[in-house]
């Protein structure tokens, strides 16, 4: 109990002093703009602006703007959009289900592919399989993300008409194959880096494992060779994997930027890059903050989960 609350304590510092950082960054220079922008727009009077100013707190320093920030935050008041004036929170609220689906995709299609592979790759380490499997990792981790993406498209979408270019958000339950259909680019495109590197290091670590003296008396034993690699070797070679999955929440969330604009998915990355090119902070400042506590409450999950499958960490870490 000590260790979960020491973790949640920390998730709680992180995300004060990313999304104080962010405030900091976003309102320093702008304070003006915002309040034109907010109050009436670029007519505003002077008087209009001082006020808005002031109510946002825009007129303090950077420790009381952000104590004012915060306090609307936590009663779900992210600000209002510059170029729509619709409500922050209801545009991320709109936004980040999809972005959140791509990435949940994406990260489910690469365990799914690289852990069989990986596991192949280290059972038959030294072997053609393995160097097919280790150097087609290494292609693929050559290829940027939105490469992957214009190719997918040209060759799926545009030759052979399996997969629209063009996304259109259709909900599962509505119509599981369309639905598939339309995600299956943008994930491929996305989860196929992921893949790449999980069988690498998944490779690596089972490698060293199958070499441990209970994995020998395992096979001295009689046990299948399928029992003992997934049963013996895969879970103590998974704690490097599991690292590497909760810090690639943030490159899955740059990637997720990139494809959405291939695809014309309308997420959290699209909504960015438009608020960017609209000098929209609150809209900027509402995304950071919750893309900063996906992250911290992902790599935090992660951490809680090495004490479930290792309990020898959970005495380590409450010492520390």
């Amino acid at each position: 109990m000590t260790f979960v609350l020491k973790k949640l304590a920390r998730l709680v510092g992180v995300l004060l002093i990313v999304t104080f950082l962010a405030y900091a960054v976003l309102s320093a220079g702008n304070s003006d703009d915002i309040a034109v922008a907010t109050s009436a727009g670029v007519g505003a009077s002077s008087e209009q602006a001082a006020k808005v100013k002031h109510d946002l707190g825009l007129d303090d320093n950077v420790v009381v703007g952000y104590g004012k920030w915060l306090g609307r935050a936590l009663h779900g008041d992210l600000g209002r959009s510059f170029a729509t004036r619709q409500p922050v929170s209801t545009l991320l609220k709109d936004r980040v289900p999809v972005s959140l689906r791509l990435m949940l995709y994406a990260q489910l299609v690469a365990l799914l592919l690289a852990i069989p592979l990986g596991v192949l790759a280290a059972y038959k380490a030294g072997s053609k399989l393995d160097g097919f499997i280790t150097s087609g990792s290494f292609g693929v981790l050559a290829v940027p993300s939105f490469v992957l993406g214009v190719l997918a498209v040209y060759v799926f979408s545009l030759k052979l008409h399996w997969f629209p270019a063009i996304h259109n958000d259709v909900g599962f339950f509505d119509d599981p194959v369309e639905h598939v259909r339309q995600f299956f680019l943008p994930t491929l495109t996305l989860s196929l880096g992921l893949v790449a590197v999980y069988v690498r290091l998944l490779r690596s670590d089972m490698v060293a494992t199958l070499q441990e003296d209970y994995i020998s008396v395992a096979r001295a034993k009689g046990l299948p060779t399928r029992h003992i690699l997934l049963r013996h070797a895969l879970r103590p070679s998974s704690f490097s994997l599991m690292t590497v999955f909760g810090i690639t929440v943030g490159q899955l969330i740059g990637g997720a930027i990139l494809v959405e604009q291939i695809f014309d998915i309308d997420g959290l990355g699209s909504a960015i890059i438009q608020a960017i090119y609209q000098r929209d902070y609150f809209v900027v400042q509402g995304a950071v903050a919750v893309i900063c506590a996906a992250y911290v409450l992902v790599n935090v999950g992660v951490d809680l989960l090495y004490a479930v499958l290792d309990p020898r960490l959970r005495h380590v870490r409450s010492l520390a």
